[in-house]
């Protein structure tokens, strides 16, 4: 069951140049939900997450987190307030095993209860096995798992993933789904960029759906499915 609103984004705006990339983007994202984020490429996805977090600054309009503005803090300060995310791009920390890299972003645990914590990530990602190989080694999926992984070291509120399912196998995408929902369960509020629609249909309470920066539909899955502008500009019917 999902509560209250955790995240209110309040007409933000985002220009590069003469480019609009985000335009009056308004949303709720309630707590203990699933929330995609879809759209063509070049939609402002990606930007809005920036903005989100911290890596971007809005032009205008305001970003609220648990009751708090967050749209002029640092990433860190955000982080540490409980917003977390993934990248597109993937980022490992060069050098490091699986399992160190989790312990480096054990965000004040004391060893032991992150050594737990990490045990217990590796576990429940299938990741146990590579525990003690390079991060740069891995699979590219097995590289974004450990970029999950590191994000839940954290306990965060609000975990933002971008496209975690891109090149995932048919089987790895259905892990990934039974992932989201297990987050869900346990009491994590979710926010997806994915551009696979079974994915999409199968993990969210709400979908968003943008074009040209601006927020075109909201809703439920199959709400969003049967809108008309959503088929034309993403489903392609």
């Amino acid at each position: 069951m999902t509560g209250g609103p955790l995240l209110q984004v309040r007409g933000v705006g985002k220009r590069f140049g003469g480019l609009a990339a985000l335009d009056d983007v308004h949303l709720t994202v309630p707590e203990g939900s699933v929330t995609a984020l879809i759209g063509p490429n070049g939609a402002g996805k990606t930007t809005l997450f920036n903005c989100l977090t911290g890596f971007a600054r809005p032009d205008t309009g305001e970003v609220v987190f648990a009751g708090r503005r967050v749209d002029r803090m640092a990433p860190q300060r955000i982080a540490r307030l409980g917003m977390v995310r993934t990248f597109q791009s993937i980022r490992m920390f060069a050098g490091l095993t699986v399992y160190e890299s989790l312990l480096a972003v054990r965000s004040g645990l004391g060893s032991r209860a992150a050594r737990r914590r990490a045990d217990e990530l590796l576990d429940r990602l299938g990741l146990a096995a590579a525990a003690d190989r390079r991060c740069t080694e891995l699979p590219l999926l097995a590289q974004r798992m450990v970029e999950v992984a590191r994000a839940l070291m954290t306990g965060p509120r609000l975990l933002l993933l971008d496209e975690p399912s891109a090149g995932a196998t048919a089987a790895e995408r259905d892990r990934l789904v039974g992932l989201v929902a297990d987050l869900r369960r346990d009491g994590t509020t979710v926010m997806v960029i994915e551009h696979n629609v079974g994915f999409v249909m199968a993990v969210s309470d709400q979908i968003v759906v943008l074009n040209f920066g601006r927020v075109v539909a909201t809703g439920g899955p199959a709400e969003v499915a049967a809108d008309p502008i959503v088929q034309e500009i993403y489903l392609g019917v």
